[in-house]
Formats: C-alpha cells, structure tokens, sequence
C-alpha cells in the first residue's frame, strides 16, 4: 500500500503517501466539511458534504482550504456508492434508494428508483442489489425495477440484520441484532437460510474470503480468524491483530490499515499475534479512511 485517503475529525480530506512514518506524511488536500467519501481511484472521489451535497471530484487538487474541478450528483444524501464515475447507487435522507447515472451537473440526475425504507445497501452490479431494511429485514433485489413507490422483484435473505458483506450474489457474512456474526449460503428465502456460526460479540468484520474474516469484537479487539468455524457459540481459530481498534481495513490477510480510538491511524503487518504487531503511524486525528492498492 502507497497511498491512502484519510478523513480528519477537522472533516478535511487528503490523500496520503507512503513512506509513512512522520505525522503527518506527504499528502495532497483534497476538500474540507466532508461527512463521508469514496474513492473510485485516485483521479476520481465521490465526497459527501456535511450539507448532504455529493459531488464527483477530481484532479488537480487545490491548495488548502479551496474547492478543486467538481462536479455535483445529488443532495439530501444519506450514503451512496459509486460503480464507477459514471454510476452511483444514492440512498437519500427520506431513505429511498436510487441508481443514478451520468452525466452528472442537475439535481437530481438521470435516475432509477430502487425501493424505500432502506437502511444500508451494496450493490453487486446494476441490476443485482443487497438491500437492508429499516426494518432489519435483508432482501436481494434485482431488475426489472418498479417505479417509485413500488416494490422490485426480492428476495429475502435474513431478519433482525445490523449490518452484511455480500461476497457475491450466493454468500453473504450477516451481523445479527443480537451481534453473532454468520456466512450464509443461497438458495435464499427461508429465514435464516443454511448458515455457518463464525462469532459473537461482533461490532465490525470484513470477508476476505468464505474461509478468512478480520473481526472486531465489541471489546475492541481485533482477530483473524479462520476456518474450520465452531459450532454456535464457540470461538473460531484465531490470531489478535490489535487492541483498543475504532475502525479496520484489511489490505489482504497481511496488512491491515487500523484506526485506535485514540484517533491515531496505522499501518499494521503481519506476522500477528503480538499486540501491538509491526506497524507504521500513518497520522493522527482521523475519522475515517480508505487504503488505495
């Protein structure tokens, strides 16, 4: 890993260079009163305002505290994920679910509504979408989708979700309400469908594959673990990557990028099982953050 953007608690945006090391490192400013963002690529960053305003930004960066070449996509968003800098699937504050597509410049854009009462999404590709209920039930929608207002063609996956990571269209990890962690299998429309137990007391996980997750317990502690997974209850093989752990984002089974909750953010390699591993400060004061590869 090279480069990573990281999201101040000052809401400033940048993005990062390696060698990391010195707090902060080189860095190139990139907006300021961010909420949220997404980097397509570094030429290419969908960045939410705190206003609720999306817009699609791109180089060259400006100075500090000026607004580079941008573009607006939407406002009154709650989140949003881009495909690419041509389509961005938009959750708005009234929690309806929309895919949208360029050109992007009026408010709204050229769109496709999807459902509503939504509380998280991820979208597979433009016509096959994960879709989290405010309800806490988790349904797979697909096209041909309905007009506003109605219902597309679904099916449900589980009920009583907090949150998920579909690995593909047939396996998605699912976070319980009552924070047990499972990979759950198609055929989907049974409730809860064939599943494996992974782990409890669950507040964070990323899927690197069906047979490897990193998992942040609701202690702060930070885990590899790995298959074979026990039966319910029981805890899976695992190695501590990290204590007192905010927020993660694995590289690949060897690198993880780790916020603490002191706000200081670093760059962590294996081998674990000491806490804490090898690792290298990448700044201090961060909210949020995303490794480029």
């Amino acid at each position: 890993m090279s480069d990573v953007f990281v999201l101040g608690t000052d809401q400033r945006l940048w993005l990062e260079h390696s060698p990391f090391g010195h707090v902060p490192p080189a860095r190139n400013f990139i907006d300021q009163n961010v909420s949220t963002f997404q980097a397509l690529d570094e030429q290419n960053i969908l960045v939410l305002g705190s206003d609720g305003k999306l817009w699609l930004e791109h180089p060259p960066f400006p100075r500090l505290d000026r607004v580079g070449p941008r573009v607006q996509v939407d406002a009154d968003v709650m989140a949003f994920h881009g495909l690419d800098a041509g389509t961005v699937a938009v959750l708005g504050t009234d929690r309806r679910l929309w895919l949208e597509k360029a050109p992007f410049g009026n408010v709204p854009p050229a769109r496709q509504f999807i459902d509503q009462n939504v509380a998280g999404f991820q979208v597979l590709d433009t016509d096959n979408l994960i879709v989290l209920g405010t309800d806490g039930n988790l349904w797979h929608e697909h096209s041909p989708f309905a007009r506003t207002g109605r219902v597309p063609p679904r099916t449900q996956i589980d009920s009583n979700v907090l949150s998920f990571a579909a690995l593909d269209v047939n396996t998605i990890v699912v976070l319980g309400s009552d924070r047990r962690l499972w990979l759950e299998h198609a055929p989907f429309g049974n409730v809860p469908p064939a599943r494996q137990f992974i782990d409890q007391n669950v507040t964070g996980f990323q899927a690197l594959d069906t047979d490897n997750l990193i998992v942040l317990g609701t202690d702060g502690n930070l885990w590899h673990e790995h298959s074979p997974f026990a039966r319910t209850g029981r805890v899976p093989p695992r190695t501590q990557i990290d204590s007192k752990v905010q927020s993660f984002r694995a590289v690949d089974a060897q690198n993880v990028v780790v916020l603490g909750t002191d706000g200081n953010l670093w760059f962590e390699h294996a081998p674990f099982g000491h806490v804490p591993p090898s690792r290298q400060q990448i700044d201090a004061n961060a909210r949020a953050f995303q490794p480029m590869n």
